[in-house]
């Protein structure tokens, strides 16, 4: 369980990350050539200029759906803490 609890907690973390800062070069690259992003499209435009739309507000299924995994990851790990107690050291003298 503590295994699946951190597996939980940090891959969708992870994964929004990724894709976030991929699209936020690709943003990156449009502006720097002068254009301006659709966001609804997810294209550079180089004609029309285009409002920001947050990534949350874009993308909100999966922002909520993978901070719940990271909620259900946390707590699946801190269980399987509780459940396997504390350590002590095999070398004892």
């Amino acid at each position: 369980m503590l295994r699946w609890g951190m597996i939980l907690l940090f891959l969708p973390c992870v994964l929004l990350v990724t894709v976030y800062m991929i699209e936020a070069q690709d943003v990156a690259r449009c502006l720097d050539g002068g254009g301006s992003w659709d966001y609804a499209k997810a294209v550079c435009d180089q004609v029309n200029k285009h409002e920001f739309v947050s990534f949350m507000s874009r993308y909100s299924i999966w922002v909520n759906g993978g901070m719940l995994l990271s909620i259900i990851g946390l707590c699946m790990g801190t269980w399987g803490m509780i459940l396997k107690g504390m350590s002590t050291p095999k070398d004892r003298d």
